[in-house]
């Protein structure tokens, strides 16, 4: 009895061997070579590699007219909200060596956003190239001025009348003028008492094919030293992520929810300027073209802007094509010549 069993399991396994081996005949040329563990290397839509996606539902996103809401970022305006929600924000230089922020909203939804501080003529003139409605408390006369003559679809909290200074509010918690915010509810439904159009997306700028290699010159690090020590900018890559961590004079810049800021993009963008007043007002030079640099992926391209009047501007590599981003967020960091960047 034994032996007639045993006679049947070394059929069964010859039988085994000589099907496997039929098998990998006529599928081998099927079967892939190598297996990849790499954990990062998700799919989606197919062969679309997410490896250097951190914000795969980007282009998913429900977007309307931006608006381009002026925030403070002095040291007593920090932290603020709902700069994490914005779909690019630009930074850029004010009197005092401060910085201020202009983040172009294009989601609703978004319930807290500033505080809300005053207008400048080029952060005029960076809302008009997205074709945004501007958000402000007042602003110099020069900025007052522009927006008058170019008839700039605007919401002025301090001048704007009792209809629009209806959509902010001031919180208890902090000192005037660091206490105006907003909600993107709000500002649209005056925006659509003023007549305003709200429907058609601004202008995205090229991202780059999923997967696809960024190119540039490997960093760890950024750090911009605005003239004044507590405006003091640094930017850490997270290799895991694919993002950088923004800091702020030395701390990690967080949202009023308690979370670090971070974004895939990072521009740089050297401008020539000149002083105005006594009081250190500027005047950014926007227009013509000048040195640039693209941070994406934990690399860094060198490049150009140039920018036409009424033109969006372009961000390009030494040969004239256009620097595509990383799907997600962009921060532009407009700064002088003369400001020092280490990276």
């Amino acid at each position: 009895m034994r032996g007639k069993y045993f006679k049947w399991v070394l059929i069964g396994v010859i039988f085994s061997i000589l099907s496997g081996a039929a098998a990998y005949y006529y599928m081998g040329a099927y079967i892939p070579k190598s297996i990849s563990f790499d954990l990062t290397k998700t799919k989606q839509d197919g062969n679309e590699n997410l490896r250097n996606v951190p914000y795969p539902n980007w282009k998913e996103r429900n977007r309307q007219r931006a608006l381009a809401v002026i925030i403070d970022n002095a040291p007593q305006a920090r932290p603020q909200a709902g700069l994490d929600q914005a779909e690019v924000v630009i930074e850029v230089p004010v009197e005092g060596g401060l910085t201020r922020l202009l983040a172009i909203m294009t989601s609703d939804g978004i319930e807290t956003v500033g505080p809300i501080r005053s207008a400048r003529p080029y952060l005029v003139d960076i809302a008009n190239e997205y074709g945004a409605i501007i958000v402000h408390a007042g602003g110099s006369l020069e900025a007052l001025d522009m927006l008058e003559k170019t008839n700039g679809e605007h919401l002025d909290e301090t001048l704007g009348g009792a209809q629009v200074g209806a959509a902010f509010w001031r919180v208890p918690d902090r000192l005037k003028p660091y206490n105006l915010y907003a909600s993107m509810d709000s500002l649209r439904r005056t925006a659509k008492l003023e007549k305003y159009k709200l429907s058609g997306p601004p202008v995205e700028r090229a991202t780059l094919v999923p997967g696809a290699e960024a190119g540039g010159e490997e960093i760890d690090d950024i750090t911009i030293y605005y003239p004044n020590r507590s405006s003091e900018v640094r930017y850490v890559y997270n290799k895991e992520s694919y993002v950088f961590e923004r800091f702020m004079a030395g701390s990690p810049h967080e949202t009023t929810k308690g979370e670090q800021i971070k974004t895939p993009n990072i521009i740089i963008q050297f401008v020539p300027h000149r002083y105005l007043d006594g009081d250190g007002r500027l005047q950014l030079i926007l227009h013509g073209e000048g040195q640039a640099l693209v941070f994406r992926e934990g690399k860094v391209v060198k490049g150009l802007w140039q920018k036409i009047p009424g033109q969006f501007t372009k961000y390009t590599d030494q040969n004239g094509k256009t620097i595509p981003l990383l799907q997600g967020p962009t921060w532009i960091e407009i700064v002088t010549n003369a400001t020092r960047v280490d990276y």
